[in-house]
């Protein structure tokens, strides 16, 4: 067997074909080249195996797994587990490094260490792979610790990990499905330091197969769970029994989470999906999020939280072309909000303006 490498890179793929190829090729373009890049392909249904079976002919550092699906987090710790590198380099199989992001990453961790994690910057694309925004996390670990006590600010398919760090915290655990990354990085920040590079790393392809409403909850419930799990841990040293097939609304209640908490954490996660969601135009899938947030809101939402759906409504369907809908959504809003009524009148003033002085098509 050849000597190890020091890096490992880990991906997992399910039904991938559509982007897989630009993940690879950056990992294969990387500046930094000592590395091993172990898949898993978790009972894709689609081309992604014949793609990495292609792609495996080519350059033997490629180690291509088949395996039936069985999620992504069984794939992921059976990726972390086959690694033979010192640092474990995480990738999904739509997003894009940047040429030099290992050989910052091994320099910083060579450098540092007592880090065991590290994140970095991230630029959003589209599923064209046109810039839409940039996400910028704390850089020091104090900074990072006291954040991740609220929220996580590290993008999982930008890390770099020590493999040893991994193993001692047995790596992803299955009751925080859709947030077993939150779960990690809190267990780790317990015994080990954690930072993230100012640098840009990673391209975060924003696109629909990430999301639906369904899997938006079940990330919310593992992410409530991991932040209450860590708070037992810290005040008792035990960690808390949770069910394998994942956590819900009653684990929550066990663990101390108020419904006003889980409440306002499900209405914010869909608000801000559906913001990307309008982001890269899909409108429909965007409103589907805002009435579900609507529906969240009528027990236990302000009315400031209910004039930001309206007014993301309002977003969604004038970017559709449906000025009227968007007008009596940013009237709701406006009832709702009464600062908002400037903005109201404005664009009603401007759609009278507009659509008023259109004249009639006349008749063929």
């Amino acid at each position: 067997m050849p000597s190890a490498p020091l890096v490992s890179v880990v991906m997992a793929v399910f039904d991938g074909e559509r982007y897989i190829r630009d993940a690879i090729d950056s990992i294969l373009g990387q500046s930094f080249q000592d590395f091993e890049f172990i898949i898993i392909n978790d009972g894709s249904t689609d081309n992604t195996a014949g793609i990495l079976q292609q792609y495996a002919q080519l350059d033997e550092r490629l180690l291509v797994f088949q395996q039936e699906n069985r999620g992504l987090i069984a794939a992921l710790n059976r990726g972390c587990g086959l690694a033979r590198g010192k640092y474990i380099a995480r990738l999904d199989a739509d997003d894009i490094c940047v040429p030099d992001r290992f050989e910052k990453q091994v320099d910083f961790l060579d450098r540092h260490p007592a880090v065991a994690v590290l994140g970095g910057a991230i630029k959003l694309i589209n599923p064209k792979g046109a810039l839409i925004g940039e996400w910028r996390y704390p850089v020091e670990d104090r900074q990072i610790k006291e954040e991740l006590l609220r929220t996580n600010c590290l993008c999982h398919p930008a890390i770099m990990m020590r493999k040893d760090a991994f193993d001692a915290t047995e790596g992803y655990r299955r009751p925080f499905r859709h947030a077993e990354d939150y779960d990690l990085w809190l267990r780790i920040a317990e015994r080990f330091e954690l930072a993230n590079l100012p640098d840009i790393l990673l391209y975060y392809r924003v696109h629909a197969g990430q999301v639906s409403p369904k899997n938006l909850s079940q990330q919310v419930f593992s992410a409530l769970a991991a932040e209450a799990a860590a708070r037992i841990r810290r005040d008792t040293g035990q960690d808390p029994s949770l069910p394998l097939d994942g956590v819900n609304s009653d684990s929550l209640v066990s663990l101390a989470v108020s419904r006003d908490r889980l409440t306002q954490a499900l209405i914010t996660r869909h608000l801000s999906w559906a913001g990307q969601m309008r982001e890269i135009g899909e409108y429909r899938l965007a409103e589907e999020l805002l009435r579900k947030a609507l529906v969240l809101s009528r027990a236990e939402a302000t009315r400031d939280w209910l004039a930001d759906i309206h007014v993301e409504f309002a977003r969604c369907q004038y970017l559709r072309g449906t000025p009227v809908g968007a007008l009596i959504s940013l009237a709701k809003a406006a009832a709702l909000n009464p600062t908002l009524a400037p903005s109201f009148l404005r664009y009603a003033w401007l759609a009278v303006r507009r659509f008023g002085s259109q004249s009639p098509h006349p008749e063929d």
